[in-house]
Parts: structure tokens; C-alpha cells; sequence
């Protein structure tokens, strides 16, 4: 084959490699995008146990001692077991008191909040402006064992005799100046007993705990009430001075009394009259005149001569 042979060979080859990849770019033009096909996704199927449940959250941030409302909850679904302690339904925290700081998006847990508000703490419980103070009280003072956080009570003071004359500076006066009166009113009671919670839970604990060590447990004397500062002031001056009880108001009862001192003579009432003082009996005198005998009374001042 000579060369010119060879060279016609090689064009006709060249032209049809041409005209194919012509051909091939035509081809791939025409089809949609759409036919191409992907690779399918490895899809892995979850556990057979697996389970997602909606969870109680904080929608915002909640302090301690705050009541939780509606608005203060939203629900969160979580893959895997339910954590010890959530709740499913908005009913179960709705009502009760965050025992502690919640963080929004944070789980309302049992160890979080509580239906118990003393559970928060006493600071908790105290109200703005207000003060807790705590008082030593028996039976007598504090309405038996019926008091209860959250009741409402009266303050009143007896003041012995020896107290208030001696705050008068003047000459002690002859009758006793004994006096009692009301000095703080419609005072909130924050807790009863040293254990903050409901007292019959604590007395009843108690009772066990001293059943157990064969031993009789006293019941709690302590109660915790919310005053204002000007108030504390009034009434640990006032528990100096003399004696105190506590008198418990209606849960309706918002009535504010006027100065009521009662005084001792309110008590015994009015002073009788001073009795005159007795004549004293004149002796009589006896006079013999021989054999005659005569008594002979002497005249009293009053008397006519």
C-alpha cells in the first residue's frame, strides 16, 4: 500500500471518530435530566423499641419559689426512655413550685419542682418587703397545735405592773396598772415547727421515729412569721417587756381593730367607796354613891353637851 493509500485511511477514520462524538453530544442534549439516575440513599431503620415521647420543658427561665403556669411550660419530644422523674401532661406541673433555678429548655423534673411550697425553702416563702422571724410558742400562746402556714394571726402583749410604772418614772401609783393590748395584727404564718412542710407530716414522722427508740417526742414549738422590718422592731421590743400570745384570725376575716388596752380595773371594775371608820366604843364609867351603883357613858365628839 503506498502512502497516499494510507493517508486516505486515516482521514476516513478521523472524519467517523468525528462524526461520532457528534453523535454522542447530540444524544446526551436530548435526554431530561430527570431520567439520569442516582444512586439510592442507604436508609438504616431505627430500633423496633425505640419510642419518642413529649417531655415537659421550661419555655422560660423559672426562679425558686415561683408557681409554675401555663405560660412557663412547653413540650419537648425525645427520642429513647422517659427520664426518671419528667412528666408527660401539663397538668402534673402546672400549680406547683420550682424548688429550684429553671433554665428554659430545661426538664421539669420531681427534684425540681414540688406541690409542697415550703420544699423552695423558707427565703421562698417570705414575701417582698417582709421578714421571717421565728418564736418559741407552747399551747397556750399559739392556739394549741391548730395553727398552720398560711393562717393569719394576732399579736397580742401583757405588760406587768412593775413594767409600766416604772417606764411612767412618776410616784408609783397604789392600785396595780397591768395592762394588755394588741400590738401587730393580720401577721402571715410561714411555717410551724422546725421542718418546713406540713406540720401533721413532721409530727406524725416524729412520733414514729420516737416510737421506734421508745421515747415520747414533743411537739414542735416553733413558728416562723412574715413581718415587715418596723414590725420585727415593735414586737422584739415588745417580748422583752412582758408576755405574748398569738390569736388566730378567719381565713375571710380582714378587719383591722382599733386600740383595744385592756386594763386591770377594766376587769375588776369600779372601785368601791371608802367605808367611814367605825366609832370607837366608849367604856363606861362606873360611879358608886354609897349603896347606889350607876354607869355613866361618855359623850362622843358628835355629840351634844
Amino acid at each position: 500500500m503506498n502512502t497516499n493509500a494510507l493517508t486516505r485511511a486515516y482521514l476516513v477514520l478521523g472524519g467517523l471518530g468525528a462524526v461520532s462524538l457528534i453523535a454522542y453530544g447530540i444524544y446526551k442534549s436530548s435526554v431530561p435530566v430527570g431520567t439520569v439516575s442516582a444512586p439510592a440513599p442507604v436508609v438504616q431503620s431505627a430500633p423496633v423499641d425505640m419510642k419518642v415521647v413529649g417531655v415537659m420543658t421550661a419555655a422560660r427561665f423559672i426562679a425558686r419559689g415561683q408557681v409554675v403556669t401555663r405560660e412557663d411550660v412547653s413540650t419537648t419530644m425525645i427520642a429513647g426512655p422517659m427520664p426518671q422523674g419528667g412528666r408527660t401532661a401539663i397538668g402534673d406541673v402546672v400549680g406547683k413550685v420550682a424548688t429550684a433555678d429553671i433554665l428554659p429548655q430545661q426538664l421539669l423534673l420531681d427534684s425540681t419542682i414540688s406541690a409542697d411550697p415550703a420544699k423552695a425553702g423558707l427565703a421562698a416563702l417570705v414575701p417582698a418587703g417582709y421578714r421571717a422571724i421565728s418564736i418559741l410558742t407552747n399551747d397556750e400562746i399559739a392556739v394549741s397545735q391548730f395553727v398552720r402556714p398560711g393562717d393569719k394571726v394576732d399579736v397580742q402583749l401583757v405588760l406587768p405592773d412593775a413594767v409600766l410604772a416604772k417606764q411612767s418614772g412618776a410616784e408609783r401609783p397604789e392600785t396595780d396598772v397591768s395592762e394588755a393590748r394588741t400590738v401587730l395584727q393580720d401577721v402571715l404564718v410561714l411555717t410551724v415547727g422546725a421542718t418546713l412542710g406540713d406540720p401533721s407530716l413532721v409530727q406524725t414522722a416524729s412520733e414514729q421515729a420516737a416510737g421506734v427508740a421508745g421515747r415520747r417526742s414533743e411537739p414542735a414549738r416553733t413558728i416562723s412569721l412574715a413581718m415587715t422590718p418596723d414590725q420585727i422592731a415593735k414586737f422584739a421590743l415588745a417580748r422583752s417587756l412582758g408576755s405574748f400570745y398569738l390569736s388566730l384570725r378567719g381565713s375571710d376575716d380582714l378587719q383591722m381593730i382599733d386600740d383595744n388596752t385592756a386594763k386591770l380595773s377594766d376587769i375588776r371594775g369600779p372601785a368601791s367607796p371608802a367605808a367611814a371608820p367605825a366609832t370607837p366604843q366608849q367604856r363606861p364609867i362606873e360611879l358608886i354613891v354609897g349603896d347606889r351603883t350607876q354607869l355613866i357613858y361618855p359623850k362622843t365628839s358628835g355629840e351634844r353637851r
